[in-house]
């Protein structure tokens, strides 16, 4: 065979080839950043949103009770009957169910966590609601009107709300930077 024909020949298959790789190699980052991207939307959408926007609820909600209400249990004065009555109607109807519904999120989209454990503050939220659980269950029973600490406390503890504000709103706001990264690079390769 001739040069002439040879080397337009191999020239032409070089460049197809790396055309070819090109574009492969392009397709498959946008793949790999449209699936990253997924998953961060998966992850705003499905849990951190969730759990942020319930938080800010419940942490809103006991602003407002405690500017209402005052703190209900201080060991130097005990609440009256009207008083503990007023703080199991705001957990039974108010804060229970927020926090039910938040410790659903995280038993429900535990798939979805930036991390490969489970953070501290969620356990300490799936702790504190589930030994409520027991408490709330006793206020339902007939004749009850203790006003005894025990009584109407976790034994888990306060509710972990320092902790799980700071952990929700840094992974979110570190999330939706992470989206908007992505979505930029997205547009402008499109």
């Amino acid at each position: 065979m001739q040069l002439s024909v040879v080397v337009p020949l191999v020239v032409t298959v070089f460049v197809a080839a790396s055309g070819y790789a090109a574009t492969y190699l392009t397709n498959l980052r946008l793949a790999r950043r449209k699936d990253h991207l997924d998953r961060i939307n998966r992850q705003l959408s499905e849990l951190y949103g969730p759990l942020y926007a319930q938080s800010e609820a419940t942490d809103r909600a006991w602003r407002k009770f405690a500017a209402r209400y005052g703190t209900v249990w201080t060991v130097s004065a005990p609440p009256t009957t009207e008083q503990a009555a007023t703080w199991r109607l705001w957990m039974s109807t108010v804060f229970m169910p927020l926090n039910r519904r938040m410790v659903e999120t995280v038993v429900s989209h535990a798939d979805l966590l930036r991390e490969d454990t489970i953070p501290e503050p969620l356990k300490e939220l799936c702790a504190h609601v589930a030994c409520y659980e027991p408490i709330v269950a006793r206020w339902q029973e007939d004749g009850f009107d203790s006003v005894q600490v025990d009584d109407h406390v976790s034994i888990a503890g306060n509710f972990p709300r320092a902790e799980l504000d700071a952990y929700l709103r840094s992974s979110f706001e570190a999330l939706k930077l992470e989206q908007a990264r992505l979505l930029a690079q997205m547009h402008r390769l499109s």
